[in-house]
This record gives C-alpha cells, sequence and structure tokens, in this order.
C-alpha cells in the first residue's frame, strides 16, 4: 500500500510541539514497519519544512536540515511533474477544489499510485475520496 503524507502531517514528525503531532507520531509509529506500505511525501514541501522550522520556530539551520535528510531515507520524497500542474489547473478551473496547492499535491500523490493520502486539513478531509485515492486522517 502507498500512503502519501500531506506537509502537516510531516510538520508533526519532525516537530513534535506542534498540537496535533501527538497523534501524528503515534499514527506513524504503529504504521512504519510494516513492510507492506510504502510512505510518500511532496519533494515540494522540503523548502516549507525548512522555513517553518527554521524561520517560525527558530530551530538551528543544521538540525533542520539533518532532520529533514532522516525523514528521506524513511518517506521518499515524491517530486512534482509538470502533469501534475495541468491536472490541478483542470481541477481549479473545474472548480473541483480551490486552493491550488493542495490539487497539486493530490494529483501528484495519485501519480504516485498512493491508495491514501493523510491530512490534519479539514477541508481535504471533506472529500473522502480524490480520483480513487482515498482522504484520511490519522
Amino acid at each position: 500500500m502507498n500512503i502519501f503524507l500531506d506537509a502537516n502531517i510531516c510538520l508533526d514528525l519532525l516537530d513534535s510541539k506542534r498540537p496535533t503531532s501527538t497523534a501524528s507520531i503515534e499514527w506513524y509509529m504503529s504504521k512504519k514497519d510494516d513492510d507492506s506500505i510504502d510512505f510518500y511525501f511532496s519533494s515540494d514541501f522540503i523548502t516549507t519544512f525548512y522555513y517553518v522550522l527554521t524561520e517560525k520556530r527558530k530551530y538551528d539551520a543544521s538540525e533542520v536540515i539533518a532532520t529533514i535528510e532522516a525523514l528521506s531515507f524513511e518517506i521518499t520524497p515524491f517530486y512534482l511533474a509538470h502533469g501534475d500542474f495541468l491536472n490541478a489547473k483542470s481541477d481549479f478551473f473545474g472548480e473541483l477544489f480551490d486552493d491550488f496547492e493542495d490539487l497539486m499535491v493530490l494529483n501528484s500523490a495519485v501519480r504516485a499510485g498512493c491508495e491514501v493520502f493523510v491530512t490534519n486539513d479539514k477541508a481535504l478531509l471533506e472529500f473522502e475520496e480524490f480520483k480513487g485515492m482515498r482522504v484520511s486522517g490519522v
């Protein structure tokens, strides 16, 4: 099974002081050793992780880079493709959803062959399913 983690879930794993981190960490720890599961996140999130953790949370830049690198060994960064943009554009103008960035990531997760997209984003959780991929919370 392929599971795609939204940025908010990954940030929970990287920063245990976030309000939702305990639930996300417990969920991930209960699944991470299951060999039938492959985890992915958008490589586009790496700059977001760095910014949030160094600028907003004031963590040391070297430690943040090392932590992101460690995360990338356990959870595979999946790179955006132009087709993700084109599909997101079609969805956006088709009024499927009004958050273009989320549509880019969702389409990328579909392209990665993920069966589940895990998020804490309430608007995304309303989807329940996106193009055959289940949208779920932890």
